[in-house]
């Protein structure tokens, strides 16, 4: 008896493939040169905002400049965050500014508005958490 369970426990096992649940391939995360050209460059590195020369908080987003500027870079305004903290996100002061997080110093931003898509800071998301890769 123990033997006919195991023969249709084994068959039925093995109907419907090989064992291995195939899965959806994982998104990639956007590049930091996509999320430059469609978001940091046209909102944030405007005059008078994030780029040189007077960028605020000594912030340049501009191309060429976001990375050295935010990647593993302490905050100005708030003690103990650094602006871009590779694989979180969540602790992330840009994506916290951008996201309006409730441990943030001053406006969210882009500031005064028309604030970022849920769309474009979910690619912001994906390119910290994806290790903010300077891409």
């Amino acid at each position: 008896m123990r033997a006919v369970v195991v023969i249709l426990t084994l068959g039925a096992l093995s109907c419907g493939g090989d064992g291995v649940v195939s899965q959806p391939p994982p998104t990639s995360a956007p590049t930091l040169t996509a999320l430059q050209s469609s978001i940091f460059t046209p909102r944030c590195a405007v005059p008078g905002c994030h780029v040189a020369p007077g960028a605020q908080q000594g912030m340049d987003l501009s191309a060429g400049h976001f990375y050295a500027n935010t990647v593993n870079v302490a905050v100005v305004e708030l003690a103990g965050f650094k602006r871009v903290v590779p694989n979180d996100a969540a602790n992330s002061y840009l994506f916290m500014k951008v996201t309006a997080d409730p441990r943030i110093t001053g406006e969210q931003m882009p500031f005064g508005g028309p604030y970022l898509s849920a769309a474009e800071t979910a690619a912001i998301q994906q390119w910290i958490d994806a290790g903010a890769l300077d891409n």
